[in-house]
């Protein structure tokens, strides 16, 4: 996640390297987003420390106007983290999609939903 610099790049820019990287690592993003974390273990941490992360990205983009001032961070993680796994799960036609192309529909989707572009 940390290749993404959530921290520093652009939100648009990390959000789609972020969801590049876990698309292309996609083997255990899919087994990490499928159980949950013991409280208190190495990978609850892991867990918390991507929430903040995602959290803080998702903050910086609504500074940018990129996510409305009234959106609920915490729902929109967690529509984000769906978007992933529904990806990563993904339809077996998408079995040779670029982990880039993958990753410009999540973040279009998340960004703009289905509805028509004006």
């Amino acid at each position: 996640m940390d290749d993404g610099r959530p921290a520093t790049a652009p939100p648009l820019v990390a959000l789609h390297r972020i969801t590049a990287n876990v698309l292309e690592v996609k083997g255990a993003w899919t087994f990490a987003l499928s159980l949950p974390a013991a409280p208190g273990s190495e990978a609850a941490a892991l867990h918390e420390a991507m929430a903040r992360s995602c959290v803080a990205v998702l903050e910086r983009a609504r500074a940018e106007g990129l996510v409305d001032a009234s959106a609920d961070l915490d729902w929109l993680q967690r529509v984000y983290y769906a978007l992933l796994g529904e990806t990563l799960h993904g339809d077996p036609a998408d079995a040779g999609t670029d982990p880039d192309a993958l990753a410009a529909r999540v973040v279009d989707t998340f960004l703009h939903g289905a509805g028509p572009r004006a």
